[in-house]
């Protein structure tokens, strides 16, 4: 008895530490048209937050990622997140049509997810015809604890490289 209330009084409050340290990383994406002209012709493409390459986001390793989607688009979409493990809650792995239904012109869709047990540079995008050609962006997962997680010397800097067509 004495040994697991020992237990329990070193075990609960490292816990609670985790716990505190994870974050809840909240964004809003706004999918709509934007207009670009090029090769001297106007058109309109279809992006997040009027943003292309879309939104980086940044987490650490055990905060939760909320997003919330406003499809100001005229076509139904979805938003997958590549490579993230959707542990329990396959619903919001963004691949339409398998996992959910895509959310519908005027329509709004939020997807909560943790983000466990991973590092690096991932990326999330449109799943749905060709609107992932231009709705997609990074997503950067860090060590829970702070370190940079490199192997060497941190870099001076960071910059997140997208390629994509319009």
């Amino acid at each position: 008895m004495a040994r697991a209330t020992m237990l329990a009084l070193l075990i609960v409050p490292t816990l609670c530490v985790a716990i505190a340290r994870a974050a809840v990383v909240e964004h809003t994406f706004t999918v709509g048209g934007m207009k670009i002209s090029q090769l001297c012709k106007e058109s309109v493409i279809y992006t997040a937050n009027q943003q292309m390459p879309g939104p980086t986001i940044e987490v650490n390793e055990g905060d939760t990622v909320v997003v919330h989607v406003v499809n100001d688009s005229p076509y139904p979409l979805s938003l997958h997140w590549h490579g993230i493990f959707q542990l329990r809650n396959g619903w919001a792995d963004g691949a339409n049509m398998i996992t959910q239904c895509p959310i519908q012109p005027s329509g709004k869709f939020t997807y909560q997810f943790n983000v466990t047990g991973q590092e690096g540079t991932l990326w999330w995008h449109a799943h749905s015809s060709l609107l992932r050609s231009t709705i997609y962006g990074a997503l950067i997962i860090k060590p829970r604890n702070g370190t940079s997680g490199y192997p060497f010397p941190a870099p001076d800097g960071e910059i997140p490289i997208l390629l994509g067509t319009v």
